[in-house]
């Protein structure tokens, strides 16, 4: 695609923002956004549906930030796949909000060639869900699968850092510009991905990653993916964001059972509860599209890679997933060389801003510092953003409304589902089924 075309797609993406519903409709009638930035403000008014913010902001047509974006892609190397690029994931294009541009470092066409699982949990991991998404993951991309995740934390981190160990492929989704390394201690995994694998991101590059771009990002990770596997996840986690999105979306969600009681198990049993397919080993996930697939997946290998996938805990220690403390006895499971001290995992540390958005990106019951006291509802509200607290205003005490009814205020339709998750996780609104939300 040439860079004149190139810079009107950058410019159409900046304009709209992500997630928003009106791209679609727009994509439709316009050929390309050369066309749709050539257009008079009377004649975006005359297409149905289009809200007011959409025809103001199409009306600035000054190409500066576009042209300063293009030229920052040129320098670090960062390539750009609009809508309409051959390249560009056609899972996506089946989206209600699809990405109209997407950002990338590495080999983006193993999404159009490939099965690709999602796989997602909390932040939080134990060492039981380290093993098993680490287990899943490697077997996965073993026999041909593209892992995919959202290269949080945790559950996410040691998935795509098991597809590289595997000699496989991995996908991650940022919430971020690519040329932002967060979590800061995933730079080794960044790194790797990026060299092995395929780095995604919907925001242009020096995008710093902000709280409300997660729940957004997360729809391009269950989209991306046949299926979502869900590993550890309490009932407030972000995953179960990603999981609502591929239900959503028409995709398979499988999980793996928790004991009931222990952290990260209400979220997946819910699931499980819910219709989800339970996960007991990989073949559990590759039985459902071994016909569909058969062409990209290698069965045969899947039995090698079961004797292979333990958890490497110093390949996850050296990428800078999990951290190794000493520990004074062995877990069975493990042999530690002679006259080597034994090790376990540990999450990394990481910063308390990194601690506060990783917290918000995986959905907790409220907003989390590294020692919050519980929070009165005087001060939840005081925490509110400005969009947060004027929906939460304009849904009525005595009944329950769309998100659609909502999107007259005017805000973008990606920035008003974020605010509605949000206070969604925060117990101040309920969604209900139909897509309906009320005050709590």
């Amino acid at each position: 695609m040439k860079q004149k075309e190139m810079l009107f797609w950058i410019w159409l993406s900046e304009k709209l923002g992500a997630a928003n519903r009106d791209f679609s409709k727009l994509i439709k009638l316009y050929d390309n956004p050369y066309e749709l930035f050539h257009a008079e403000d009377a004649e975006l008014e005359r297409i149905e549906g289009i809200t007011p913010r959409t025809v103001s902001v199409l009306s600035d047509k000054s190409l500066e930030h576009a042209t300063a974006i293009l030229d920052e892609c040129e320098r670090l190397g960062i390539g750009i796949l609009p809508y309409h690029d051959a390249l560009y994931p056609r899972a996506l294009r089946e989206l209600c909000q699809p990405p109209s541009v997407l950002y990338y470092l590495g080999d983006p066409t193993m999404l159009n060639t490939s099965l690709c699982i999602g796989m997602v949990g909390t932040r939080r991991m134990s060492e039981y869900g380290l093993r098993r998404a680490y287990k899943l993951s490697y077997e996965l991309a073993s026999v041909g699968a593209v892992v995919v995740s959202g290269m949080a934390s945790g559950i996410d981190g040691v998935s795509a850092a098991a597809a590289i160990a595997a000699g496989g492929k991995t996908a991650a989704v940022l919430g971020c510009g690519l040329d932002v390394v967060y979590p800061k201690h995933h730079k080794g995994l960044m790194h790797e991905i990026g060299k092995k694998g395929l780095l995604l991101s919907e925001y242009p590059p020096g995008t710093r990653p902000n709280h409300y771009h997660f729940p957004i990002r997360n729809r391009i990770i269950s989209g991306l993916a046949q299926g979502t596997v869900v590993v550890e996840a309490g009932m407030g986690s972000g995953s179960l964001i990603t999981a609502k999105d591929a239900i959503l979306q028409g995709k398979d969600v499988f999980t793996v059972p928790a004991n009931v009681g222990t952290p990260g198990a209400e979220g997946t049993n819910g699931l499980l509860r819910d219709g989800a397919h339970p996960v007991l080993q990989t073949g559990d996930i590759l039985t459902h599209y071994r016909y569909l697939y058969a062409d990209m997946l290698d069965m045969k290998k899947l039995s090698d890679a079961e004797q292979k996938s333990m958890a490497d805990l110093r390949y996850l220690a050296r990428l800078g997933v999990i951290e190794l403390t000493e520990r004074t006895e062995p877990r069975p499971t493990e042999q530690p060389a002679a006259g080597s001290k034994p090790r376990r995992a540990t999450r990394n540390k990481p910063s308390s801003r990194e601690t506060a958005e990783d917290t918000r990106e995986h959905a907790p019951s409220a907003p989390a510092t590294e020692n919050r006291h519980e929070q009165t509802p005087d001060e939840i509200l005081r925490s509110l953003s400005p969009i947060q607290l004027a929906i939460l205003q304009a849904i009525p005490d005595d009944r329950a409304v769309t998100a659609d009814a909502l999107s007259g205020m005017g805000y973008p339709y990606g920035d008003l589902i974020a605010a509605l998750t949000m206070l969604e996780i925060l117990g101040l609104i309920q969604k209900l089924p139909g897509a309906l939300y009320t005050k709590s």
